[in-house]
């Protein structure tokens, strides 16, 4: 099967352009939450390990990879491809996204374009992201055409803004119940989005949440 391609040379200084396999378990939390109905975009599809699982999950997958080299290495060891499995090489945030797609994933610890990403998606009609690229290796399935609050909104607790960021904003003591720390509130004009950057910031996802 052709690959299509678009993508640049990589700055393999940059993290988010590193691809590494994740644990099995990791995968089944993301075929979890596929339909058959689906059309899946992945961004950062690696060797098309996890794009080849969701095709016999789905009706299509359109599994986009910046590096050349190894999604070459995917195709060669996992050849014949699934008829309704696209391969792609190129940069996701320069990419014209499909318009049929309805979940996008993105599996992407080192994730520094998450609020790139996510508004693409959304964008083109896509519904719900599944990534682990806001809290590390917990994977969420998000609501892209949500409504989100504005980050000074929030009195205390746990939030994830648009930009890609997480954290906790505090209160007084008094304020902190189990309910508060079980929420998350999905926000928009966080601190981390006042930066030029848009640099992503991950918690330690061992605490608690």
């Amino acid at each position: 099967m052709a690959v299509l391609s678009s993508a640049p040379p990589i700055n393999f200084h940059e993290w988010e352009f590193r691809w590494a396999p994740y644990d099995l378990p990791t995968y089944q939390l993301v075929l979890n939450q596929l339909s058959s109905n689906d059309i899946i975009l992945e961004i950062g599809a690696g060797d098309l390990r996890l794009a080849r699982q969701m095709t016999a999950r789905t009706r299509k997958v359109y599994a986009v990879e910046i590096n050349h080299s190894v999604l070459e290495e995917g195709l060669a060891s996992f050849a014949p491809l699934p008829e309704n499995l696209v391969p792609i090489c190129a940069d996701a945030r320069t990419l014209d996204f499909p318009t049929s797609v309805t979940s996008g994933v993105l599996l992407m610890r080192h994730c520094a374009h998450f609020r790139a990403y996510a508004e693409k998606l959304r964008d083109c009609g896509c519904r719900r992201l599944i990534t682990n690229a806001r809290w590390g290796m917990n994977v969420e399935v998000v609501d892209l055409q949500a409504a989100r609050i504005p980050f000074e909104d929030v009195e205390l607790g746990w939030y994830a803004c648009w930009c890609g960021a997480v954290g906790f904003k505090p209160g007084a003591p008094e304020q902190i119940s189990p309910e508060t720390q079980a929420m998350i509130h999905e926000v928009i004009d966080c601190p981390n989005c006042k930066q030029d950057n848009f640099s992503v910031t991950n918690l330690n996802m061992e605490l608690s949440i």
